[in-house]
């Protein structure tokens, strides 16, 4: 993870006075979570098909779901779940916690579902993907955090969000996209773009076929500012993938 800690603050007056009719969802996690601004595409996608999202991320890099529970680097994750009224909450443990410290990463899921279910929420698990260091060849099943978490997911009640086997279908169909940055390791715009349409598709149950390529919003001083964008050929084949992989009614 980059060593660089980078904190996204949530205001508790900023929250508060969101539209009452908007659904309110926080993204906890890491770099893997805030780059290329994951959870703002996911809302520009969401709102784009007229769903009301409000959504906000509670993240630090190379931070762990335990950093999270105990607010290491000024993180309010949990202080968050219980003063805000989240309908939906995602969890994202470091990259490499739950295939090579399971136990750890198990308990402070375990600690965190319980948490939002408490407050009214819905839990979703993030799988993220392999890469260089938690290589695919050390494990004989093919998605092996998918394989490694959809346990915990149907024992506790969370949804799993399987951006794991999404990245390696559209990897094995589409080598000459990049999905990662030049550290093989983080998620390129591609890469981001195509997890966002796996979130899209797992909150709404819509289709993600046919959504914009890119996305903008103002700033405080009316300056647009652009979210993230892809080719267009590399956004059809992300909601094609996704469309295809997972199903409509979730």
């Amino acid at each position: 993870m980059i060593k660089t800690i980078f904190i996204i603050s949530l205001f508790f007056n900023c929250i508060f006075s969101q539209n009452e009719n908007s659904e309110k969802i926080l993204f906890i996690g890491n770099s893997f979570t805030f780059y290329w601004n994951l959870p703002l595409i996911v809302e520009s996608m969401a709102n784009e098909r007229g769903h009301n999202f409000d959504i906000y991320q509670s993240t630090a890099s190379s931070s762990s779901l335990k950093d999270h529970w105990f607010e290491n680097n000024q993180i309010k994750s949990k202080t968050l779940i219980s003063n805000s009224a989240f309908n939906r909450v995602v969890l994202q443990d470091h990259s490499k916690n739950p295939l090579q410290n399971y136990e750890e990463s198990k308990e402070y899921f375990m600690k965190f579902i319980d948490h939002i279910k408490l407050n009214n929420g819905i839990p979703y698990i993030y799988t993220t993907w392999m890469y260089e260091g938690i290589t695919n060849n050390q494990y004989d099943v093919l998605d092996p955090m998918n394989h490694t978490l959809k346990p915990l997911a149907e024992k506790t009640g969370a949804i799993l969000v399987p951006i794991d086997k999404v990245f390696r279908i559209f990897q094995q169909r589409y080598p000459t996209i990049p999905i990662f940055t030049m550290d093989s390791k983080h998620p390129s715009p591609a890469g981001i773009y195509l997890a966002a349409c796996v979130f899209f598709r797992i909150f709404t149950g819509d289709s993600p076929l046919g959504l914009s390529k890119r996305y903008a919003r103002e700033d405080e001083s009316g300056k647009k500012i652009f979210l993230g964008m892809v080719e267009e050929s590399s956004a059809i084949k992300c909601q094609k993938i996704v469309d295809e992989i997972l199903p409509q009614k979730l």
